[in-house]
């Protein structure tokens, strides 16, 4: 059986990579946008701009999608240590 202590690691480990998601989608996201926006190259005909704000949006989705299964499942681990139901 785990000890609820490695539980607790996890779970906190897993909510640091959350927060730090955040972090890391807002310093790609807001101070580049400004000086992106001054470049007129083109990808595939498609503006830099556009392609810089798509691209980090996606990757952010997928960082989200990728945590989103460890974090409910570290929430049903610690309902489950600390007698509560399931909330599925």
């Amino acid at each position: 059986m785990v000890d609820s202590a490695d539980l607790q690691l996890a779970r906190r480990k897993t909510r640091d990579r959350s927060v730090a998601l955040i972090v890391i989608g807002i310093v790609f996201l807001m101070p580049p946008m400004v000086r992106i926006s001054l470049i007129d190259e083109t990808f595939f005909s498609i503006p830099f701009a556009l392609v810089y704000l798509f691209s980090v949006w996606g990757l952010l989705v997928i960082g989200s999608a990728l945590l989103a299964r460890p974090l409910r499942d570290s929430d049903k681990q610690n309902d489950e240590i600390n007698g509560q139901d399931s909330r599925d």
